[in-house]
């Protein structure tokens, strides 16, 4: 004989409340008073069809005896008896409840008392449980759905052609709860006891020195956070052993590890310290001046810098480091950009006009870059739209060029963000004359840049500088007068620049002639 409240669930009920349930994302599903298994029928037939899959964990509780025999002969597992005195640490994604009318208000408060965070549930209710909360149960579901923004939607005649009619009216409560972002207690506590409350500030906003403060006290917490863990687990690893009988081959259920290496203090901070040294070297912050060839020399160091601390006095040994080592790597690259804009490029007629030639010193092998010069193999039209794209090897070249100047420019002059003016020009469909902070750039579709230096006495102090490296320049040259030199060194100041344009020189020496110490200078201040 069948319970007196037993009402198998249509199905074309189940379809109005499941609507718009991604089954994908549901694993688990638990079913209180099953009766006879309709809806988990329902969800396993849904589950298959969606994801095709026949692995979806269900579980189901029956109080009825017979009912329960049914229920197992379709090899559905029944855990529980009394839904009412079910209790469980296991999670379950979607509770799904077609409970007794005359007890819904208890089941359902009893499932919200089951679920913490990121679930679902959906429960067939008679409407009076809702509409007439004339008991303080019943109150205080009514208020509990409320906090929690349930959705609610009433029904009538929804079992009138159902297996066991009746014309009950209902309300179908919906429950969707998020999954919370916890906040770790240890993390917490560390955070109360002995770090600064502005731990979490957007380091993007902070100022180079702050930035490595900040960025290192999150290391330290991190790392303290991490040790404290692991001393936890190694702890907790004998309660949690794989079986009840004592055996040096027992194992604990849970296992820790740094990566698929075995659990080790001193290997997690060590991929502690890779993650923080690998974020300071691609931080502009902290590299932002450098070249892309610099950047990357420093970078590949990451993997001994794993071995020291990530400490201010480690870091600031670093920008020591790089201010008083690097400016024959400085001095290099502006030399790599001096002959590449010259001759590297001038093979053809049209890039013969990159550079100017001028009887050098002691040899006839002399040349300037002129003030608009061409470089080939810059395509910047994707091949696919024919649109302007200018990619990622694009704009790591015209940032090498500008950030070599801006070491000869030694910080004077105050510019455009590259990157914002050519995703400016890029969305504009700009190609041509786009400002950049020292000169236009213009690209063509046979795949030539054409750049145009605005900044013409930064182009002369280049000049200067690749001429003064290569030895086409005179040694006096910025030490004496036009007047006080030798005739052969007059003639190459004459086609070189002209005895006006030298008296300039002269006037600024400060300027046009290279002093290493101002690119330390800029080192320095991009440490800051």
């Amino acid at each position: 004989m069948l319970p007196k409240e037993f009402y198998p669930t249509p199905r074309k009920l189940l379809d109005k409340i499941t609507e718009g349930i991604d089954w994908k994302m549901i694993q688990s599903v638990l079913e209180p008073s099953a009766g006879k298994g309709d809806i988990a029928d329902y969800i396993k037939e849904k589950y298959k069809n969606q994801t095709y899959r026949d692995d979806l964990d269900i579980d189901c509780i029956e109080i009825d005896d017979n009912l329960q025999k049914t229920l197992k002969g379709k090899e559905l597992r029944v855990i529980h008896n009394n839904f009412l005195t079910f209790h469980t640490f296991k999670h379950y994604n979607l509770i799904i409840m077609n409970p007794p009318f005359s007890d819904g208000c208890r089941h359902l408060l009893h499932a919200l008392s089951l679920q913490k965070d990121n679930f679902g549930i959906i429960c067939i209710l008679n409407a009076e449980t809702i509409r007439n909360p004339y008991t303080n149960e019943r109150k205080d579901l009514v208020s509990r759905l409320e906090k929690i923004n349930a959705e609610i939607e009433y029904m009538e005649g929804q079992f009138l052609s159902a297996e066991r009619p009746t014309g009950v009216k209902i309300a179908v409560v919906k429950v969707f709860v998020p999954e919370e972002n916890k906040e770790s207690f240890i993390y917490e506590d560390l955070r109360k006891k002995t770090y600064q409350e502005n731990l979490y500030q957007d380091m993007a906003d902070l100022a180079p020195n702050d930035f490595i403060k900040a960025a290192v006290q999150k290391y330290n917490m991190e790392v303290e956070a991490g040790i404290k863990l692991i001393t936890e687990y190694k702890a907790m690893a004998p309660y949690i052993l794989q079986d009840l009988k004592d055996s040096s081959y027992n194992q604990p259920i849970l296992i820790m590890k740094i990566h698929d290496r075995p659990l080790s203090t001193n290997a997690f901070v060590k991929e502690v310290r890779r993650k923080y040294w690998t974020a300071l070297f691609n931080n502009p912050k902290f590299t932002g001046k450098m070249t892309s060839n610099l950047s990357n020399r420093y970078y590949n160091q990451v993997a001994e810098l794993v071995d020291y601390d990530f400490s201010e006095y480690n870091i600031q040994t670093i920008q020591v480091e790089m201010s008083r080592n690097l400016v024959k790597g400085i001095e290099d690259c502006i030399i790599e950009l001096f002959d590449k804009l010259s001759h590297q490029y001038a093979y053809s007629d049209e890039l013969q006009n990159n550079i100017h030639y001028y009887n050098g010193w002691k040899t006839n092998k002399a040349w300037y870059i002129n003030k608009k010069v061409i470089l080939p193999y810059m395509n910047a039209f994707s091949k696919w739209s024919g649109k302007f794209e200018p990619d990622y090897n694009i704009k790591s070249q015209l940032a090498d060029i500008e950030k070599a100047l801006n070491y000869l420019d030694g910080g004077l002059t105050d510019g455009y963000n590259m990157e914002s003016c050519l995703r400016y020009a890029k969305e504009t469909g700009q190609t041509r004359k786009i400002q950049l902070k020292y000169f236009y750039v213009t690209f063509y579709k046979k795949g030539t840049c054409h750049i145009e230096f605005t900044n013409e006495e930064l182009l002369k102090k280049l000049n200067i500088f690749g001429s003064q490296q290569k030895k086409w320049l005179p040694p006096g040259y910025g030490k004496k007068t036009y007047d006080e030199m030798l005739p052969e060194e007059k003639a190459v100041i004459d086609e070189f620049e002209g005895k006006d344009s030298y008296a300039d020189t002269m006037q600024k020496q400060e300027y046009f002639i290279y002093n290493p110490m101002n690119s330390i200078q800029c080192l320095e201040m991009n440490a800051r």
